[in-house]
């Protein structure tokens, strides 16, 4: 059974019902959410890509680098609407930048090629990511300097930036940026399913001093932000920029701490040795989004609080499990 948030809210995709959409990377974390929250309010949800996504989508299989694939379901779907969620590596060290650069370079360049070659462009919300940004100790705002340091995800995902301004003279997009998603459905190797996963099984977990300060945003927010902008964003070609986040500085120590405290209310006892490993190399300390712009256009704003979204997060990996 595959793990999901149960903190569904589809009213920001409604209106979008009755319209195709075309989403890649609706087989991914994000892109699951994405999804369900646009077949809950009645949206043709059309997914591009190897991996179907959930029940109810209509999958159409091409290789993200396979251009006259790309090309062909485009034209084959015709949407009226595009939301690209697709995102190899986003786990650190999963697999090789080579690839990586592959899928946010080609990949993108040929979905806005076949989008801006339809009679009558879509709209597209593109995915991006803060790792694209360059260290800071402080909040970033989206004209901060994208220059990634030591993630190969982050290089990954500016070169994709790259190619979508390339396209800003043809069509109609918004580039959004969130920073730290988290929520049920995450990897297995991401910190809060491996926190519960320890637990559940009775093993220690090691952690970093855990000193690092992070904008947790919940999947089923990040999601509705989507559909929000894909709304907002106008006929005109363009390229708007946007990060994304809750707006609330958290340290990772009160994160686990919360996993932990919500285990323990639900009688699983997580033993979490802080302090046992060491920073990895080149990790920023401060990784938060400034998101006065996102305010400013009165958007779908984040409104899953921290002990909310863990709750579901706990719920939902432990039934997984059970």
């Amino acid at each position: 059974m595959r793990c999901q948030s149960a903190l569904l809210d589809q009213s920001a995709a409604l209106p979008f019902a009755g319209q195709r959409v075309l989403l890649t990377g609706a087989s991914g974390f994000l892109g699951w959410q994405v999804a369900r929250q646009g077949l809950a309010a009645g949206v043709a949800v059309h997914c591009l890509g190897r991996s179907p996504g959930p029940d109810g989508t209509h999958h159409h299989v091409a290789d993200l680098t396979d251009r006259e694939g790309v090309g062909a379901a485009v034209a084959a779907i015709t949407p009226h609407a595009v939301i690209h969620c697709a995102a190899p590596g986003v786990a650190y060290g999963a697999i090789a930048l080579a690839e990586m650069l592959a899928v946010a370079v080609l990949g993108v360049e040929a979905l806005l090629d076949a989008c801006a070659r339809l009679p009558a462009p879509p709209q597209v919300v593109l995915v991006g990511s803060g790792f694209e940004y360059a260290p800071a100790p402080h909040a970033v705002t989206e004209d901060w300097p994208i220059v990634p340091a030591g993630s190969h995800y982050g290089a990954a995902k500016a070169a994709s930036s790259c190619v979508a301004g390339a396209f800003a003279d043809r069509l109609a997009m918004t580039l959004l940026r969130p920073f730290h998603i988290y929520g049920a459905g995450e990897a297995e190797r991401r910190l809060g399913p491996f926190i519960i996963a320890q637990a559940r099984s009775g093993k220690p977990v090691e952690l970093t001093a855990c000193a690092q300060i992070r904008d947790f945003l919940h999947v089923d927010d990040c999601a509705a932000m989507i559909w929000a902008a894909l709304e907002a964003t106008t006929d005109a070609p363009a390229l708007t920029l946007n990060n994304l986040g809750c707006g609330q500085p958290i340290s990772l120590r009160t994160f686990v701490e919360t996993i932990v405290a919500e285990l323990a209310a639900r009688g699983v006892a997580a033993e979490c040795r802080v302090g046992a490993l060491s920073y990895r190399a080149a990790e920023p300390m401060v990784s938060l989004p400034d998101i006065s712009r996102w305010q400013v256009r009165d958007l779908r704003k984040a409104r899953i609080a921290l002990a909310d979204g863990v709750a579901d997060l706990v719920t939902q990996e432990l039934g997984a499990c059970a």
